[in-house]
């Protein structure tokens, strides 16, 4: 169903769509927009399609708790970019209103994605007081 109706239809609904988005929606959510010229992740018709689903009436809920370039939320294994700080911020929560306005806290867990076997998208935790 489409997002901004059901928004429309209904303001007060607590809804949030999380995970990995394979999209950087700004230059600084990648370790160097160089090394991206014409790559995915960063394309106009990504970030557009991000940008969408912001028109769509939801909120990205992460960034004011982990503000700042150089914040990642992924790490290339086979390139080893984890140690040397090579990331990309793609995974996200994007919350509607009424939930957006309930977020108390947030964290990136980059110890999670330290550990052997681990994933190479750190978890991305936003606290809601409900």
């Amino acid at each position: 169903a489409d997002i901004a109706a059901q928004l429309s239809a209904e303001p007060e609904k607590k809804l949030v769509l999380c995970g990995d988005f394979n999209v950087a929606p700004l230059d600084e959510d990648v370790w160097d927009m160089a090394e991206f010229d014409g790559a995915t992740h960063v394309s106009d018709a990504e970030r557009a399609a991000f940008d969408d689903l912001l028109g769509a009436g939801l909120s990205e809920v992460t960034r004011q708790f982990t503000p700042g370039p150089g914040v990642y939320t992924f790490w290339d294994y086979q390139k080893l970019r984890f140690p040397k700080k090579q990331g990309m911020r793609i995974d996200f929560q994007l919350a509607s209103q009424a939930l957006a306005k309930t977020a108390t806290a947030g964290e990136i867990d980059r110890e999670e994605r330290k550990g052997k076997g681990a994933s190479d998208h750190a978890p991305v935790v936003v606290d809601y007081d409900l």
